[in-house]
């Protein structure tokens, strides 16, 4: 899987879990980052919502333009619980074929 997170303290905390839970995690630091990575190798994707340079929407639209499968296995994260901007995104790529929270 591939694991996009800028905080680097975190995304050790995520990628150690799951390696010992025994996913095979390839990290990237920011949605460019993760844009670089070569999309068919992934069956999952874990994605912050919230970084510098490309965030997770950007990552996002990018992914579904070009890989639209990978795009329906993208997990989104973030601490912005509270954001609108966030929930007006996820309303967006739901409405584009993500799966919902209840789906």
């Amino acid at each position: 899987m591939l694991l996009v997170e800028d905080e680097a303290a975190l995304a050790t905390a995520v990628a150690d879990g799951l390696a010992e839970a025994g996913f095979r995690v390839t990290r990237a630091a920011d949605g460019e980052e993760g844009l670089a990575r070569p999309r068919g190798t992934f069956d999952l994707v874990i994605c912050d919502l919230r970084m510098p340079r490309a965030d997770g929407p950007t990552f996002y639209r990018a992914i579904a333009a070009t890989s639209p499968a990978l795009a329906r296995r993208v997990i989104f994260v973030t601490g912005d619980v509270a954001g609108t901007e966030a929930a007006h995104f996820l309303e967006e790529a739901a409405a584009a074929g993500w799966p919902s929270r209840s789906g």
